[in-house]
């Protein structure tokens, strides 16, 4: 069973509409000078999560687990931190991805998969919301 990242995935779309900026083409342009705002005791760390057309997204993980399932039901506290909170609800997206670390390819299971970013859960019980 692969490792499900839980958090916030940093949304190329978003960050371009908040800052009237086109995408750049390399992410890591943006994605350092983000994280950086960001105090390091607000998140678990830093991941990579699949996306179903094999892209990966750059996520703040603020959980993870092998139980997805579980994952889904146990809200995330939400964060102290300021930054992160406005970082989350500006420029990311909500979610459970699959972990690009702990996988050697694209997951197999992706037609069975019940969340990531056309399933978005809301913190706050999690319950779904519907997209």
């Amino acid at each position: 069973m692969p490792l499900f990242l839980k958090g916030y995935k940093l949304e190329q779309s978003k960050i371009s509409r908040t800052f009237n900026v086109q995408p750049p083409k390399d992410p890591h342009d943006y994605v350092i000078s983000i994280i950086d705002c960001i105090p390091r005791d607000a998140y678990k760390y830093i991941g990579n999560g699949y996306e179903k057309d094999d892209n990966l997204n750059v996520m703040i993980v603020m959980e993870d687990g092998r139980d997805e399932k579980q994952l889904m039901n146990n809200p995330v506290p939400p964060s102290d931190d300021k930054t992160l909170a406005d970082i989350a609800r500006k420029i990311c997206t909500p979610a459970i991805w699959p972990s690009f670390d702990d996988l050697d390819s694209p997951p197999e299971f992706w037609d069975s998969w019940g969340s990531g970013a056309s399933d978005l859960l809301e913190w706050n019980g999690g319950q779904k919301k519907d997209t």
